[in-house]
């Protein structure tokens, strides 16, 4: 088969690309490893409950912003989704809550309340996070929260490391503008779960009249006796050509070590991709009685411990819940960060793995019932998942299903553009873990590939 465009990848960034471009009449397939799209935010079911993936937090959904903009080119509806009528919460180690309040004015009476030993600083800082400074693009955020209390610090690290995977000390601050502006915006809840988000998009490449093969993995690039890429060999044996872009929705080290192959991969390449980190995620689907909700801080908030940890998993925990309640219970999704090589290097046996699953699930669930008492015993565990059932899943480098950590060095080495140039990745490793970032991302790729 020859297409104009193949898209290996079926996450929100590879979806985005292939219905832009099929809906502009280019020939597009889109090749996905599993039976479902949808890569990170796919549609997570268990015991009947449609659970979120992760935290919840879905921005520019609303009238002239990406989704929208997006979705007006393409033969299908934009999913159906409300605006939030709360504002994020961030659970301080004391138990007091902070409203990450959108009226500037409103969120500065906030800080000084919450922050009284160093009120003036944290309001200066977050003006400067509002303003997004590109003269400060050399700076690390922890540049500019260095007058403020160790208190104030470590709430906005708690949040960098939920929302960009990256500690205060080492984030970008223009990355961090970014990460903490983003609960401080319009947040919108999708009707049916964000993986209507994936699967509009599917629909869309197909009523556009192109491609969607599901359970096809491809194996790597194929190229010609130049060393040319061509397109894609699949791991059924099927070579399948690419006449303008092969477009990879992998992560940027399965980009190259995969799909380009590590011998084709340039040595300053292979340098940059060595020294880039990311994190992986422990996760725990649960239902809560509906009348349980009002005692909580919010329908999605982040618990801030009194301190980092860098070891399995970390102290703070993010809570959010899915749109749908059945018979009285809703789904929700607990999550902590954790690092990931632990999960790949000390289980040598299947009994091995769910001995150290069942230990980090009592860690994590002993955190939980310390950080939010008011759970009581009205949340039930459903089901759990870890870095290594997300690399079962999703084929992802160590089952890292988070963006890469948002310092000088890495923004630096990610780039849409590969070391082949009709070669192009899209997806959270080259952009924003943010749903918004990635999509609109993938959409400016498009524009350039078109012109």
């Amino acid at each position: 088969m020859v297409y104009d465009v193949v898209v290996v990848g079926g996450g929100i960034g590879g979806l985005t690309a292939a219905a832009l471009l099929a809906a502009r009449g280019v020939s597009v397939c889109l090749f996905e490893r599993n039976a479902q799209v949808g890569g990170c935010i796919r549609r997570m079911e268990y015991s009947g409950f449609d659970f979120e993936p992760g935290m919840g937090l879905y921005t520019d959904f609303g009238p002239g912003e990406i989704f929208e903009q997006i979705f007006s080119q393409l033969p299908v509806p934009l999913p159906e989704a409300r605006l939030i009528d709360s504002d994020y919460v961030v659970r301080l180690p004391d138990q007091t809550a902070v409203q990450l309040l959108k009226n500037r004015s409103q969120f500065a009476e906030e800080l000084r309340r919450v922050f009284p030993e160093c009120a003036s600083e944290a309001v200066q800082f977050y003006e400067t996070v509002e303003r997004v400074p590109s003269e400060f693009s050399n700076h690390t955020v922890m540049d500019h929260a260095s007058t403020t209390s160790p208190r104030f610090q470590r709430f906005i690290d708690a949040q960098l490391r939920a929302f960009s995977q990256t500690p205060i000390e080492r984030c970008a601050f223009i990355s961090g503008c970014t990460a903490l502006n983003r609960p401080r915006q319009n947040l919108y809840e999708i009707t049916d779960g964000v993986a209507t988000v994936a699967e509009s998009l599917a629909d869309a490449i197909t009523k556009a009249g192109g491609k969607v093969r599901l359970n096809s993995p491809v194996l790597r690039l194929a190229y010609d006796e130049s060393g040319a890429a061509i397109g894609v060999d699949l791991l059924s044996g099927e070579r399948v050509l690419a006449t303008r872009a092969v477009i990879s929705n992998m992560t940027i080290w399965d980009t190259y070590g995969k799909l380009i192959g590590l011998n084709r991969t340039p040595a300053e390449m292979k340098k940059k991709l060595a020294a880039l980190t990311s994190t992986g995620a422990y996760l725990i689907y649960a239902s809560l009685e509906e009348d349980s909700l009002r005692r909580l801080p919010g329908k999605r908030f982040l618990v801030c411990a009194d301190s980092a940890d860098e070891t399995l998993e970390s102290k703070d925990l993010t809570f959010a819940t899915s749109a749908v309640v059945r018979d009285g219970k809703i789904p929700v999704t607990v999550k902590v960060n954790c690092p990931v090589n632990e999960w790949f290097t000390f289980q040598s046996s299947p009994e091995d793995f769910e001995a150290w699953d069942q230990e980090a699930l009592e860690r994590v669930w002993t955190r939980l019932h310390q950080a939010v008492p008011e759970f009581w015993d009205s949340i039930e565990i459903i089901e759990t998942a870890n870095p290594r059932t997300f690399y079962d899943d999703t084929r992802r480098k160590l089952g890292m299903v988070l963006g890469v950590e948002q310092t000088h060095d890495a923004l630096e080495a990610v780039a849409h553009g590969t070391s082949l140039s009709n070669v192009f990745v899209v997806g959270d490793t080259v952009s924003s873990s943010q749903l918004a970032s990635i999509a609109n991302h993938s959409a400016l790729r498009v524009d350039l590939l078109l012109r």
